[in-house]
C-alpha cells in the first residue's frame, strides 16, 4: 500500500511519493470513477482503502477539483444527476 502524501506531485513510477495521486488523477484510476454518475462518492470510495480518514475527505476534494476542475459542492446542490 503506498504511503499518502496529500501535497505530492503526481507521478507515474510505481512506488513514488505521487504514485497514487496519478493512478487515481491521470493513470488507470481514473476511468474508474470519472464517468460516475456520482464521481465524487465513488473516488471516496475507492480511496478510502489507502487514506487515512483524517486527509480523506481534503484529498478526495482536491483531486476531484484537479480532474473536474469544480470544487464538490459547488453547483450548490444544483446536479442535473441527482442527490449524490
Amino acid at each position: 500500500m503506498a504511503t499518502i502524501k496529500p501535497d505530492a506531485v503526481a507521478d507515474p513510477r510505481p512506488g513514488s511519493r505521487g504514485y497514487l495521486k496519478w493512478y487515481w488523477t491521470k493513470g488507470p484510476g481514473l476511468a474508474k470513477w470519472a464517468s460516475s454518475p456520482h464521481p465524487y462518492t465513488a473516488l471516496k470510495r475507492h480511496l478510502r482503502k489507502y487514506i487515512p480518514a483524517s486527509y480523506l475527505d481534503n484529498v478526495v476534494a482536491q483531486w476531484f477539483h484537479d480532474v473536474t476542475g469544480i470544487w464538490p459542492g459547488e453547483r450548490k446542490g444544483k446536479n442535473p444527476l441527482g442527490r449524490g
